[in-house]
């Protein structure tokens, strides 16, 4: 089965900073891309997570655990519900690798956006922090 392009892929990018109890600073970065596979029968999403800015030793913020979560907007306005389209990397494994990946999933006919962002899970009671997001329309 040949896959192809029937949609131009969209581009995305969020920055998002964490500061932490001791002065410390840190700026993470999803950028990637999404496109509309086979007909517009399903959305491809490939990024990468990465530390941009100040690997301040990630212990300054708590060494959160990241990962990226999708939600997508229908037509009428209503959504999918967050998912987690990424694996779980602490922040130290960050600075030394970044975090790729690749999601694929069904694009129903009355599917018009994907919202990306970045989530931090902290601690054992995995208390969480969510980044600003960004929607990428893929129809009009």
């Amino acid at each position: 089965m040949t896959q192809s392009l029937e949609v131009p892929t969209k581009q995305f990018c969020i920055d998002w900073a964490v500061n932490g109890a001791r002065g410390g600073r840190v700026r993470f970065t999803l950028s990637g891309q999404v496109s509309l596979l086979d007909g517009k029968r399903f959305y491809k999403i490939d990024g990468v997570l990465y530390i941009a800015e100040g690997s301040a030793y990630c212990r300054e913020i708590g060494n959160p655990r990241l990962h990226v979560r999708r939600n997508g907007i229908e037509e009428t306005g209503r959504q999918w519900g967050w998912e987690t389209v990424s694996s779980r990397k602490s922040a130290n494994r960050l600075c030394s690798m970044d975090g790729y990946f690749v999601r694929t999933g069904y694009w129903a006919p009355a599917d018009r956006s994907i919202q990306l962002g970045i989530v931090a899970e902290y601690g054992l009671g995995r208390r969480r922090s969510h980044s600003q997001t960004a929607t990428v329309r893929m129809t009009d």
